[in-house]
């Protein structure tokens, strides 16, 4: 069987199961239908699978669950991915990192469904045994090896005829054949439903229950929906997420008061929710915060009607929010709104459902912790709210580790990376700055961060642009300076340490033909050959013979003949006429290059340096461009940012490994990119935050590309970001978002509205001929998310019969079909 006529036969089936006949069938008949129905779907899909053999891509997520800080989806082969925060190893792929892409989990490839809870996985197989991988500390894997954690998946002891499982915070439960429910795990307040309240690491049977069709497992408790259609909890009921009337805890199962037609029901943190056959959902317990979506915000120990919803096929209860999906495809959520969770492009909470936003295709929904997903009906995915552990899954959210094209700038003839933010001169004259703005370094007369270029506020036609740790600094076409952002050490240089949001004027310079913002203080070249510097002068950062800090410029001792200057977090150098460079500040990582590893409060030469054409100065390494087109580094090596292949500090220069046609270098914190004479880019040292842009979250002693960068014009890496100015004026930035540094409008750290994680139909068949291919569909896909636009990502892999063939074309179809963010024009 074709994989479209699979995902046709499966959804299908599922809308079979979501149809409810007028007729008087009875509610167990017709359950049993529905059941039979979909294991033979299933049955089907799964064998038809063993006859194709299409590319990892083609692959189409079949399910979805978001966990308290991870998420995992099953795979229509069988296998399950997980993305998010990997403690305990609970994305199942050996590890206990955090993965902001999906990632496989070893050695399931039969998998029928998948549940993520608080710090662990389950998946149950084909052969009705169930697995577990992750946090273990109250035996909630099951396999009686209490407390060890596991980091890749394993079988839970004496299961062998599941039919679903679900993940709670500490305990799991499973739903067998017989209509059994089984848990296992923790137990204080009795939600695994055996009579005690003793920890098992083994399953325990649920007492009294043997016709259940659904099971799901919350924080402290668990509900079961019957085949009668009534549902019964058991565990924690404090808040009254029993349903029964009361507030106590039971150990043994309870019946929800006055519901007798329910299809499925949703257990989390302090409240649950249920789906009824008449489309409506009620839900009790925890609503203090919304979270029953009755418009009250209080909690219910019997179960409330949820306002407005008479149409849905499915419900999900998160931490202390709700979500539905409603016939038309549509989702909808209520209660805490915090971080976006909601997914209505706004953090405020409310108690009556809202609809998310660009949801109308969706096939179910899934709400973890502080995040929701919802699986759509081609097989992809979209995610939003919280993302400090990657749990949304798509990198450019939080990091890019490829280049995002930075929004409405095709202009710019400067740029700058500094510590959270970044800046860019205009061919225009004016400045735009964009990422964190808590200290105005930002310069838009406000503290307000963005995600987008803003315009520098009353900054003087501009000739370049620096970005520091906190501040900002640009030179005008008038040879003055003007500085904006924190001034706590006097780097602004106007003879005050008030900071500012808007630009100030530098005291004196009126020559100036370069400035450089470092980390609390600043320099600047003049037309006269000599350097000024102003700020913070610890170790004698300023270069005048004194440890003295000054608001105002000061001359460094001994330079006539300055080309260029560069202003590092604590140190400086300059390049002279003659090619040499000299360093002064901050030395003891070796980064003044003069063979020794002290400070000092004048310029001291770099040794074995005389062909240097600019330098630039890191956080505790240094580098140069020479004639030549070479690139030597010293200082600090942790993390390989001198590109020599090794991790040991060098207080002298040393060669990096394979570059001979550098035409720019900029080093960062802890690493270094170089612009090549091709227009391409290579970086090297610590990778973590992406800001290598080699695709990869890894760090590199040598030079590796930024991957789809082919026309840079120049280069500047910040803290843990990177951005390339390209030869048309268009900017790209990779690596860490948080505060919005990348200026691709993708957000920061949190996702207010639905972000797309690319597995499925869309992403692969982007020519529209109807089929998808590696050489063509697939260096389409590849080139559009690396940066590239116009004919360069379509010049020669446009299949046969393609029905999109140009970028316009292709990328509305990316951004309007797949809702795939931050391409280029």
């Amino acid at each position: 069987m074709h994989q479209d006529q699979i995902k046709l036969t499966m959804l299908s089936t599922s809308a079979s199961l979501r149809t409810f006949s007028p007729h008087p069938i009875h509610l167990v008949q017709r359950r049993a239908m529905r059941q039979r129905l979909w294991h033979a779907a299933l049955a089907i899909a799964l064998a038809c699978l063993t006859l194709i053999a299409t590319p990892a891509l083609a692959q189409p997520y079949l399910q979805i669950s978001s966990g308290s800080s991870h998420t995992c989806a099953l795979l229509a082969n069988g296998s399950v991915q997980c993305w998010g925060a990997g403690g305990n190893g609970r994305l199942g792929n050996g590890g206990i990192a955090a993965s902001n892409v999906p990632v496989s989990v070893t050695g399931i490839n039969s998998a029928t469904q998948v549940s993520a809870g608080q710090a662990h996985s389950c998946a149950v197989l084909a052969n009705g045994t169930v697995q577990c991988w992750g946090a273990n500390l109250n035996g909630q894997l099951g396999s009686g090896n209490i407390p060890n954690d596991s980091t890749i998946a394993v079988p839970v002891t004496g299961i062998t005829n599941a039919i679903s499982v679900s993940a709670g915070y500490n305990h799991s439960c499973a739903l067998l054949a017989t209509g059994a429910v089984q848990c296992w795990g923790y137990n204080s307040s009795g939600q695994l439903g055996n009579g005690d309240n003793n920890i098992s690491g083994t399953p325990a049977t649920v007492i009294g229950i043997s016709n259940a069709i659904r099971v799901s497992a919350g924080q402290a408790h668990s509900c079961a929906v019957l085949t009668s259609g009534s549902v019964q909890c058991w565990g924690f009921g404090l808040n009254g997420q029993l349903g029964n009337g009361a507030t106590a805890d039971s150990n043994v199962p309870v019946p929800v008061t006055g519901i007798g037609d329910a299809l499925s029901v949703s257990a989390n943190l302090l409240h649950s929710c249920a789906l009824l056959a008449s489309g409506s959902i009620r839900c009790w317990g925890g609503g203090s915060l919304g979270a029953l979506g009755n418009g009250i915000n209080a909690d219910s120990s019997t179960p409330v009607t949820v306002t407005g919803i008479i149409n849905a096929i499915g419900v999900t209860a998160g931490s202390l929010h709700s979500c539905a999906l409603l016939a038309s495809g549509v989702a909808q959520c209520w209660g805490l709104g915090d971080n976006g969770r909601l997914g209505s492009g706004a953090t405020t909470s409310t108690n009556t459902p809202v609809s998310v936003t660009d949801i109308g295709n969706a096939a179910s929904i899934s709400a973890g912790g502080q995040h929701t997903c919802a699986l759509l009906a081609g097989g992809g995915v979209q995610c939003w709210g919280a993302n400090n552990n990657f749990q949304i899954g798509n990198a450019a959210s939080a990091t890019s580790i490829t280049a995002a094209a930075v929004v409405d700038i095709n202009n710019a003839v400067s740029i700058s990376a500094g510590g959270t933010h970044t800046c860019a001169a205009s061919s225009t004259g004016g400045a735009q700055c964009w990422g964190n703005n808590s200290l105005g370094q930002l310069g838009t007369g406000s503290t307000a961060s963005r995600n987008i270029p803003a315009s520098v506020t009353g900054v003087g036609s501009t000739n370049s642009v620096s970005a520091g740790e906190n501040h900002s600094c640009a030179v005008l076409s008038s040879g003055g300076v003007q500085c904006w952002g924190s001034n706590n050490s006097g780097q602004l240089g106007n003879g005050s340490t008030v900071n500012s949001n808007t630009p100030v004027t530098v005291t004196g310079i009126t020559n100036a033909t370069q400035v450089s913002a470092g980390g609390t203080h600043s320099c600047a070249a003049l037309a006269s050959g000599t350097v000024q510097c102003w700020g913070s002068n610890g170790s004698g950062r300023l270069g005048d013979g004194t440890t003295n800090n000054s608001s105002t410029p000061v001359t460094v001792t001994g330079i006539a003949n300055a080309t260029n200057v560069s202003a590092g977090t604590g140190h400086s150098c300059a390049v002279l006429t003659g090619g040499g460079v000299h360093c002064w500040g901050v030395g003891t990582g070796g980064q003044l290059g003069n063979g020794g590893a002290t400070s000092s409060s004048t310029p001291v030469t770099v040794t074995g340096v005389s062909n240097a054409t600019s330098v630039s100065a890191g956080f505790g390494h240094s580098c140069a461009l020479l004639t030549s087109g070479n690139i030597v580094c010293w200082g600090s090596n942790n993390n390989g940012q001198l590109g020599n292949g090794s991790t040991t500090n060098t207080v002298i220069a040393v060669s990096v490994s394979g570059i001979a046609n550098a035409t720019g270098v900029s080093a960062g914190t802890f690493h270094t990119c170089a612009v090549l004479a091709t227009g391409a880019v290579r970086c090297w040292g610590i990778g973590t935050g992406g800001q290598l842009g080699n695709g990869f979250a890894l760090n590199q002693s040598t030079p590796v590309p930024a991957y789809g960068i082919t026309n840079a014009a120049q280069i500047e890496v910040g803290g843990n970001h990177s951005c390339a100015r390209l030869t048309s004026g268009a900017l790209r930035c990779w690596g860490s978002n948080a505060s919005g540094q990348l200026g691709d409008g993708t957000g920061t750290a949190n996702q207010v509205t639905p972000y797309y994680i690319s597995n499925t139909r869309c992403d692969i068949d982007l020519d529209g001929n109807g089929s998808y291919s590696p050489t063509t569909d697939g260096v389409l896909y590849t080139r559009a998310i690396s940066g590239l636009s116009g004919s360069a990502v379509t010049n020669g892999v446009v299949g046969a019969g393609a029905t999109r063939t140009s970028w316009p074309e292709i990328r509305n179809y990316l951004v309007q079909v797949c809702k795939v963010r931050g391409l280029a024009p």
